[in-house]
């Protein structure tokens, strides 16, 4: 009997997904654990291998269409098994059916942030649980303007849908926004020191092999050691409960074709500065080549973005929804000054934070910044 292939959770928020591209064609050989389909998650896209072996017999999610979680997506088996014109993919219900329809934890958050009630709304999920979807169309059902059809119409103007990605980072970073209250703080930092460490001993780095850090890899070492004397920060808001994390799990902006993406280097905070390096390396060419796994994205308790090597000298970070703190990088660039009587050129960065005020007061926020100057301005301690 053939093998349905469906769509398996890729994450813990995970709903939907949409198909990005087939590996092996219909009626071709595939073998156990050989690449079969490419997946686009709400945060990246996820290769999948082939649960079993045998002929692909059929394909039913076609490329760039979105499939909710256990939906069917392909038929695996023999060349003479039959495969069903129709597929029903809703589970046999294991339990009495209520009267009010079940509303999955994400849907239930992003109708909090829009002031829908789900409870009013019909789910198109599994025993008729309202999803995400379900209330993604209440909201824009709410929120389109009529005048949107008549610019359709307007010539020259390319109209892309939002989908995967960049839904998911408009949909999150947007409604994070309206109910967090962001503060942001900043502080310049002398980085001549830092700058100096490294290209001092980049060469010895080289030598051995290592991943030569970066600047940013410093700034995510300063950040670790920071957080270890200002836990506060290595913090999430869920359900309207504080989170304080006792490992510190950064996560490290990364632009990727589709948009952003955010890898987490574990346990940083018991990471080495040539460690972090490493790790990041190792994350930052995964993210660009769409091979980070779902466990590779989870479990950021602090996220740092930087926007140095695109010339920025600061910008204001948005908050990556449910931690409390975000950390902007600027770039290094020469300001003058004041050492003695004599003016001097110095290497200058500027740090950003944004944290969410109903988590953390900005009192803390500075006594880490604080932190953080000492750090990079001392960069021995970076070695430790």
């Amino acid at each position: 009997m053939a093998t349905q292939f469906r769509l398996a959770a890729l994450g813990h928020t995970m709903e939907t997904g949409r198909v990005v591209e087939w590996h092996v064609a219909e009626g071709k050989p595939v073998e156990e654990g050989q690449l079969l389909v490419s997946i686009e998650t709400d945060k990246t896209v996820v290769e999948v291998n082939s649960p079993v072996g045998g002929t692909v017999l059929r394909i039913v999610g076609t490329v760039d269409e979105e499939y909710p979680v256990g939906a069917t997506l392909a038929w695996i088996g023999k060349d003479d098994d039959d495969v069903p014109d129709q597929v029903d993919d809703t589970p046999s219900p294991t339990h009495e059916p209520t009267s009010t329809p079940r509303v999955t934890p994400v849907a239930e958050r992003l109708a909090e942030r829009h002031g829908i009630d789900p409870s009013g709304l019909t789910g198109t999920g599994p025993d008729g649980r309202v999803t995400k979807d379900d209330v993604r169309r209440a909201i824009e059902a709410d929120t389109t303007p009529e005048a949107a059809t008549d610019r359709a119409d307007l010539p020259g103007v390319e109209i892309s849908p939002l989908v995967g990605i960049r839904r998911t980072t408009a949909e999150r970073l947007s409604s994070n926004w309206s109910v967090a209250p962001h503060v942001t703080e900043g502080i310049e930092i002398d980085a001549t020191a830092m700058a100096t460490l490294r290209e001092n001993n980049k060469k010895a780095w080289q030598e051995t092999d290592a991943a030569v850090p970066s600047i940013n890899d410093f700034v995510l070492k300063a950040t670790a050691n920071a957080l270890q004397s200002h836990p506060q920060l290595n913090a999430a808001l869920i359900d309207n409960a504080i989170h304080q994390y006792l490992d510190i799990h950064l996560g490290v902006a990364v632009e990727v074709d589709a948009g952003l993406v955010v890898p987490v280097v574990h346990d940083t905070g018991s990471l080495s500065l040539l460690e972090i390096a490493a790790a990041v390396k190792r994350l930052g060419g995964r993210a660009q080549s769409g091979q980070l796994t779902p466990e590779e994205l989870d479990r950021a308790t602090f996220t740092v973005t930087n926007l140095g090597h695109l010339g920025i000298d600061w910008f204001t970070p948005v908050l990556n929804p449910p931690q409390c703190a975000i950390l902007g990088v600027g770039r290094i660039r020469k300001t003058p000054a004041v050492e003695g009587d004599s003016i001097v050129a110095r290497d200058t960065m500027t740090l950003v934070l944004t944290f969410d005020h109903r988590v953390i007061d900005g009192a803390p926020c500075a006594r880490f910044l604080a932190e953080l100057r000492h750090q990079i301005e001392n960069p021995e301690l970076l070695l430790a």
